[in-house]
């Protein structure tokens, strides 16, 4: 189930939302060529296996959305239609490109085990990131403060593709395609900050659709 937290940002944002299920794959190119640009969310991992490596860490993979996710991405790129990735959506983007994943990041100050005693609540946690390149152009600064939720994130980086934001532990949280294609990831969730701070991404990605 998609939070509501994304239609109402992008909403404000001056688009208008279209709630994609996952299908099959075949039908990428069909959608993408009738959107005007694409939002991949966030949600569970990605199965190793779509990038080589044996699951060490990974749970709640849905097969389904994997393939399907990657196939929009692809048609995405092959259309040249602009592509927002936030959390599950950076990792994929990533995955879609070549790369891999660090199936567990947590074990450092800066990404620090979230989950409660009893694993039944899973905590907000807040660290610094340092921009370059398109981020830093959308925010108008080098450096902000975004909330944590992941527990995997990007390691080799996939083909055409630059790291554009990083925590202070050095763990990749964002990418954009450095070969011209608009499509930008982030690894926090924008659409649980103060969307005042974050309309910028949001703006970003409607206003490269248009």
């Amino acid at each position: 189930m998609l939070s509501a937290t994304f239609t109402v940002a992008l909403t404000a944002a001056g688009a208008t939302p279209v709630l994609l299920p996952s299908i099959s794959a075949a039908h990428a190119k069909e959608v993408v060529d009738r959107m005007d640009g694409i939002l991949i969310s966030g949600g569970g991992d990605i199965d190793p296996a779509g990038y080589g490596a044996e699951n060490t860490a990974s749970s709640e993979i849905d097969p389904v959305r994997d393939s399907w996710e990657v196939a929009l991405v692809e048609s995405a790129r092959a259309a040249g239609k602009p592509l927002l990735g936030i959390c599950r959506g950076t990792q994929l983007l990533n995955v879609a490109l070549g790369g891999t994943l660090h199936q567990h990041v947590w074990g450092s100050d800066d990404h620090p085990d979230l989950w409660n005693a009893d694993r039944t609540f899973m905590h907000e946690g807040f660290h610094d990131v340092s921009l370059t390149g398109v981020l830093a152009e959308i925010y108008g600064t080098d450096r902000r403060r975004v909330n944590s939720y992941h527990h995997q994130s990007a390691d080799r980086i996939g083909d055409d593709l630059s790291v554009v934001a990083t925590a202070p532990d050095g763990k990749v949280e964002g990418l954009a395609a450095s070969d011209g294609w608009p499509a930008v990831a982030v690894q926090w969730h924008p659409e649980r900050l103060d969307l005042a701070d974050e309309m910028p991404l949001f703006r970003w990605l409607v206003d490269a659709c248009r």
